[in-house]
């Protein structure tokens, strides 16, 4: 079995376009979440405009945007940033693959679409309408811009979707069936629909995330984007890449309980993990930080509390929920990404927007950030509707 390793990111976040910032508000415990009165919500957005960090969609043309999802333009901008982090150029793209995943189509579209049809105007429905609701269409355009021939894949497996991605391509990897994979996720449907369509389910908080919190009451919605540069530990080196972290093992179930709620003893997340460590060969004993899923719900927070707690008690525990909000299909690769960039520099980050927490099991809930002592062995959990658990184990590289 191959090594796998991470060795260039780009991230799209609710702080704005860069990985860098990205980890530098999360350490210094800042909370990109903001009001925006069209949509009468607290939610995630990308910020736009010309300034550096910003999302600039003057950088693209009209018939550009035209043809793509809100998704797949945040994932050619992730990709980028990825790309020129690792480091890799243009006579590496015909081994490299891409598993890049979205929760939801292009919502907006598909309503547009609808009331074109019902008010027999059918001729006004863009001729792009299928290529745009297609959730496998980031993978698309990432892979067809960068000449990328390797495994075309694409995860939907709801607020899972990014960890799953980023560990089916791990997965890949070792197996030997590619030499080099582009993955992780985006999320781009901060729209009146979505809004509502969580609201009914009574699952969005209309005054702020905040995990693990006593008075949590629901997740905001975000938008954003991850990709992961991963490859051999072998070419890396060859390569002489930096590498953020290794990608030591991969455990996914189902809780088989419910649509949307967890089990109360949080067994779907419990059996992830453990496989997880299973796969990394890895003891419980030995990690030292969890990555939460932790959306900021009751139910949720409390039934991985309960799993983390039976399989590491006394483990320090955060979720970057509170600084960014739930960002659905791309969580789980922005929190990957974030994780690796936190065993890269030594600190773990603690939870935004914890004042008293209700949770009672043995685990070590972080307010603030904290240098990271001791080996950097973590875990990344990711739950989703429909109950698809999925963890990814990282770790600082040993030789």
């Amino acid at each position: 079995m191959n090594r796998v390793v991470i060795t260039g990111i780009g991230i799209l976040s609710p702080f704005g376009v860069g990985k860098n910032i990205l980890i530098e508000n999360l350490i210094t415990g800042k909370v990109g979440l903001h009001y925006k009165e069209s949509l009468k919500a607290i939610v995630g957005c990308i910020p736009e405009g010309s300034a550096l960090g910003q999302l600039d969609l003057s950088a693209w043309s009209k018939g550009e945007r035209r043809q793509m999802s809100r998704g797949s333009l945040l994932a050619l901008i992730a990709a980028e940033e990825a790309i020129k982090d690792s480091g890799l150029d243009e006579t590496y793209m015909e081994e490299t693959g891409v598993d890049i995943g979205m929760g939801i189509a292009d919502l907006e579209l598909i309503a547009e679409s609808a009331n074109f049809i019902r008010d027999g105007k059918s001729h006004k429905v863009t001729p792009y309408f299928v290529p745009r609701i297609l959730t496998n269409m980031p993978a698309g355009h990432v892979s067809i811009r960068y000449g990328m021939r390797g495994a075309n894949l694409s995860s939907c497996t709801a607020c899972a979707t990014g960890l799953h991605a980023v560990g089916d391509a791990a997965t890949f990897i070792a197996m030997g069936r590619a030499k080099k994979m582009l993955a992780g996720a985006v999320e781009g449907c901060v729209n009146p629909i979505a809004l509502t369509g969580f609201q009914r389910l009574r699952a969005l908080s209309s005054s702020g995330s905040r995990p693990f919190d006593r008075t949590r009451d629901g997740f905001i919605l975000s938008e954003g984007a991850a990709l992961l540069l991963l490859e051999t530990l072998e070419d890396a080196q060859k390569r002489n890449a930096h590498i953020y972290a290794e990608i030591a093992g991969y455990g996914v179930a189902g809780d088989a309980f419910h649509l949307t709620q967890p089990a109360e003893d949080g067994i779907g997340g419990l059996l992830s993990m453990q496989r997880c460590l299973i796969d990394a060969h890895v003891n419980a004993s030995e990690v030292t930080y969890v990555n939460a899923h932790a959306t900021s719900t009751q139910a949720g927070d409390r039934a991985e509390a309960r799993a983390i707690a039976k399989l590491i008690p006394g483990v320090a525990v955060s979720s970057i929920k509170g600084h960014i909000g739930h960002t659905l299909g791309a969580a789980g690769a922005i929190e990957v990404a974030a994780t690796a960039m936190c065993i890269d520099r030594r600190i773990i980050v603690g939870n935004a927007n914890l004042n008293e927490t209700d949770i009672v099991e043995n685990i070590d809930i972080l307010k603030t950030s904290v240098d990271w002592k001791g080996r950097r062995v973590a875990l990344v959990n990711s739950f989703g509707f429909g109950g698809p658990h999925a963890t990814l184990c990282l770790s600082e590289l040993n030789a």
